[in-house]
């Protein structure tokens, strides 16, 4: 066993995460999650919270349905993340329309 663990280096793995809630803003433990950014060595991935494949809107019709809801995070270009956290801060409908155009076209 020496031999195979000489060569064999692995890089440690360190991940931090911040996470987003409803209003845009840095979110607590308590708080429900919607975007978060994911840093692992030195690389930063975007993710955003999606219904059915398409980016899920907190403030749409499903508000009161979140938690039976089947959620997903994907990962997006920092684009389209950008779009959907102004979207989250402000309530402007026309940020979701860019968000989900630049979805559909990754």
């Amino acid at each position: 066993m020496k031999y195979v663990n000489e060569g064999f280096t692995e890089k440690s793995k360190v991940t931090k995460e911040v996470n987003f809630n409803r209003n845009g803003s840095v979110a607590n433990t308590k708080d429900k999650v919607y975007a978060k950014i994911t840093n692992s060595n030195g690389r930063d991935t975007y993710h955003i919270k999606t219904y059915q494949n398409q980016p899920f809107d907190p403030i749409g019709s499903n508000e009161n349905r979140q938690k039976y809801l089947e959620t997903k995070f994907k990962t997006v270009s920092k684009d389209t993340f950008d779009f959907y956290l102004i979207y989250l801060q402000t309530n402007n409908s026309i940020y979701l329309t860019r968000t989900n155009r630049r979805f559909i076209n990754e």
